[in-house]
């Protein structure tokens, strides 16, 4: 009788958790899957959205080879990834040091750093469009200092401007981040760092990056896969000029769907980025769980 019981309670249980499951997993499959699916097929078609998709095979991915707007789209992109990233996460981990110190100065500091990264990115776009406008603030300063104007007009200097807005848009998380894992380390290894006679610079390298590789790596999966999928600051700003010197690859997709109707070009391109990103956080976090195990 009790073996009956049981066996009656487990397929409760089982169609019960079934029943939970059911809506996420059909989520999933209509909102992930098939779009999938259908962004795969349409990658090796011709579709315009005025007529049906022709199936054209390799076709795509051979011009996309062939197309020098690709390439030049991943050039603008590896310099975007490298001048939003690498200047970000320095000046954060500088910045946070002073910061994770206790004091309620350094909590209004902190609290007051993270304000642009509260700031939704189409108001803070919006509000950097000011500042780089025709004699706004920016023109001011850089006509004195630089000799520059039109920010976000010259070809040289666009790409500079957009990635000083990314930066600040940014900045205050990732030093957040870096607070974060600095409180998070076993004060005693510092106390005999400073018996030792060990000077700051020199506890900084033997002592604290060692010790934070973690968050390093974690703020570096986030930095490097964001950047890679950045649209919003480049399209926001300059719409990918002037020259298509701002055209980073998702807005170079981007217009190749919406502008020039080439849905199956575009299929191709999403599903290249996709690759990409997947391998970039493939490595990534495999580097963290190295570390992890070490």
């Amino acid at each position: 009788m009790s073996t009956a019981i049981r066996v009656a309670g487990a397929s409760r249980q089982r169609r019960a958790g079934i029943g939970l499951a059911t809506p996420a997993a059909l989520f999933f499959l209509i909102f992930w899957v098939v779009p999938f699916g259908y962004s795969v097929y349409l990658s090796f078609t011709s579709y315009d959205l005025a007529s049906a998709p022709e199936w054209i095979g390799l076709d795509n991915y051979r011009r996309m080879l062939e197309a020098p707007q690709f390439w030049h789209s991943i050039r603008v992109t590896l310099v975007y990834v490298g001048g939003a990233v690498v200047p970000t996460m320095v000046l954060a981990l500088l910045l946070a040091i002073p910061l994770s110190r206790p004091g309620r100065a350094r909590a209004v500091l902190r609290s007051l750093i993270f304000i642009p990264a509260a700031i939704p990115l189409f108001a803070a776009s919006m509000i950097w469009r000011v500042i780089y406008s025709t004699g706004g603030l920016a023109d001011r300063i850089g006509e004195h200092t630089f000799g520059v104007q039109g920010w976000l007009t010259d070809p040289d200097v666009a790409m500079w401007s957009v990635l000083v807005m990314v930066i600040w848009k940014y900045l205050g998380l990732y030093v957040i981040l870096f607070v974060a894992g600095l409180q998070a380390l076993p004060q005693n290894v510092y106390e005999a760092a400073a018996i030792d006679g060990s000077r700051a610079v020199r506890t900084f390298f033997l002592v604290t990056l060692p010790q934070l590789k973690r968050t390093l790596l974690f703020v570096l999966v986030i930095a490097v896969t964001g950047a890679f999928n950045s649209f919003a600051p480049a399209y926001l700003l300059t719409q990918g000029g002037p020259a298509r010197a701002t055209e980073v690859f998702p807005l170079y997709l981007y217009n190749n769907a919406f502008s020039f109707s080439r849905m199956g070009f575009a299929a191709a391109l999403a599903l290249l980025l996709l690759v990409v990103l997947l391998a970039l956080s493939i490595a990534q976090f495999r580097l963290i769980r190295d570390e992890e195990d070490r």
